[in-house]
């Protein structure tokens, strides 16, 4: 830590920040706990607790409760005014959206996915599970359900991005409406590990049905982001007025 005046706490605070805008501790980082820090500054516990705190009050740090803290993420925007993928809305943003897919599998819909949907039980799903991140920073997990008479034969690679632009070119299928569930959920432990998370953590869930301008169901949807960089935006318009 380079010499500075003031408090012990307060050139804590200063070294971190400086830290930061260096990249030695990158945005959505999980920080070394109080107790590292303690050792590498050689102060109390109640200097660098009070030198998080600070941080934190500037919006540079954030924490839940009991939790080590991180660097925070700027919050990424999303329009609940239209329908459209996350690909697109980041794009419209200037932010880079990139998809890694975990699997891609053809199963046979059970009961409940099939009343979902509205499609026979036992009828051909596609099932993609892919992970989803903004400018590099895992952003959402998603679990998606396409109708399989629909997307025969679909196939997505880690650089393909899109899966509405897919669907619209490849096979002639545009969105025309969807349904939205969006409920706070704690995500479990395998979902944390994939977004690089340090434990069970608040999410953001959002399920979604998505229909075809014949009222076809298309898609079903479970996608769970993270929800200290998540940020929806919506206009709202009273009745009658």
């Amino acid at each position: 830590m380079q010499k500075k005046s003031g408090p012990l706490y307060y050139r804590i605070k200063e070294d971190i920040k400086e830290r930061i805008e260096n990249n030695e501790f990158t945005k959505g980082q999980v920080m070394p706990t109080e107790k590292e820090l303690c050792e590498e500054y050689g102060a109390c516990r109640v200097t660098i607790r009070r030198a998080l705190e600070e941080l934190i009050g500037e919006g540079i740090l954030e924490r839940g409760f009991g939790r080590t803290a991180t660097v925070k993420c700027e919050l990424v925007p999303r329009s609940m005014n239209s329908l459209s993928g996350l690909y697109e809305e980041l794009s419209k943003s200037g932010i880079k959206c990139s998809t890694f897919i975990l699997s891609s599998t053809v199963q046979r819909a059970e009961r409940e996915l099939s009343a979902r949907m509205g499609i026979q039980e036992n009828e051909e799903v596609l099932r993609l599970e892919r992970l989803r991140y903004a400018n590099g920073i895992p952003l959402c997990y998603q679990e998606i359900f396409l109708n399989g008479r629909m997307c025969h034969g679909l196939e997505m690679k880690n650089g393909e991005v899109s899966l509405y632009n897919i669907l619209e070119k490849k096979y002639g299928i545009r969105l025309s409406t969807a349904e939205q569930t969006i409920k706070a959920v704690v995500s479990d432990y395998r979902i944390s590990a994939m977004l690089e998370l340090p434990e069970q953590t608040c999410m953001l869930y959002v399920m979604r049905t998505a229909y075809d301008d014949k009222g076809t169901c298309v898609e079903f949807s479970n996608t769970y982001y993270v929800s200290t960089r998540y940020q929806l935006d919506m206009t709202l318009k009273r009745e009658g007025l």
